[in-house]
């Protein structure tokens, strides 16, 4: 009879430990979703189709993405240089901020941009270089806050957008977006996916540096 007891005792306890957790797992989640629709939403607005934009705005800012050698841009990268250099074409901008990762000598997401760019007829001139946008907060932040700027279009492909535009516009920035979906992509599910705690990174990034600024 004890040993009964016992087990029922051990029972109610995993249920009660098994039902905090999932209680707490279920609430992360709904906060997580929550503000990843916040930040997918907010700015959802500003996002322009490259063939029917008509705004002109001084410069566009490119976001760097991964090489697939030394050197050599992936086809997501080249795609927004590519539809930079479209904007440029047409006299929707004058300059193309190229921000992205340096921090190896491997591995110059922005000096790879600035080749593939004059390669495909770009004036090098018109095109201004951050060897420090690790990631995309530090990509808007240094726009504003190292290169002045007020206005900007962003570059990037549409799983990245969106979270783009949060950031830039949080940090006081008058951005709209282009989307440089040129082709379809490997891996685009895995993007995505990841964007859903990028976004939740965003949110924190920003709130953040509201409060320290």
């Amino acid at each position: 009879m004890e040993i009964v007891e016992e087990g029922k005792v051990k029972s109610s306890q995993f249920n009660k430990v098994f039902f905090k957790f999932f209680s707490f797992g279920l609430i992360v989640l709904v906060i997580v979703l929550g503000v990843y629709t916040r930040v997918q939403t907010k700015y959802s607005s500003k996002v322009a189709d490259l063939d029917t934009f008509e705004q002109n705005y001084d410069v566009a800012l490119v976001f760097g993405a991964g090489l697939v050698a030394k050197g050599v841009p992936g086809l997501i990268l080249e795609d927004r240089v590519l539809t930079a250099i479209k904007l440029f074409q047409r006299g929707k901008v004058s300059e193309i901020l190229m921000s992205g990762d340096n921090e190896s000598p491997g591995h110059n997401e922005v000096q790879a941009m600035k080749n593939f760019a004059i390669k495909e007829g770009l004036d090098e001139e018109i095109i201004l270089l951050d060897h420090s946008g690790l990631d995309t907060f530090q990509s808007c932040n240094r726009a504003k806050n190292v290169y002045n700027l007020d206005k900007v279009v962003l570059i990037t492909q549409k799983f990245h957008l969106k979270r783009a535009l949060y950031i830039c516009n949080e940090l006081g920035l008058d951005a709209i977006g282009v989307e440089a979906d040129l082709h379809n992509y490997q891996n685009i599910k895995q993007y995505s996916f990841r964007e859903v705690l990028a976004s939740v990174n965003a949110w924190g990034e920003v709130v953040v540096s509201k409060i320290l600024k």
